[in-house]
């Protein structure tokens, strides 16, 4: 998956979130000062995140991620490093 696509769920994710315009959000917004998300908003998108990307985050990682890009950034490492652990071990 791209990086646009996954900007594109993550966006949608928000706005069920948020009362932001799906239009208005930029990548470089951070989801608590600039989107006003608090902790349970941050949660809940975390939940949904790994409910729709099929991945796991940790709290460590939950802590980490801070703006809009961060995020689409950590998706996608964790997508191609499920992707390229799967090649492996096809190959074994």
């Amino acid at each position: 998956m791209e990086k646009q696509q996954i900007q594109e769920k993550l966006i949608e994710i928000l706005s069920r979130h948020t009362q932001i315009d799906p239009a208005t959000v930029n990548p470089d917004q951070h989801l608590k000062y600039d989107l006003g998300l608090d902790s349970l908003d941050v949660a809940e998108m975390v939940y949904e995140i790994e409910e729709e990307f099929g991945i796991t985050i940790s709290d460590e990682s939950a802590e980490k991620i801070q703006k809009i890009s961060d995020t689409v950034d950590f998706i996608y490492e964790q997508l191609n490093a499920g992707g390229a652990e799967a090649a492996s071990t096809e190959n074994t």
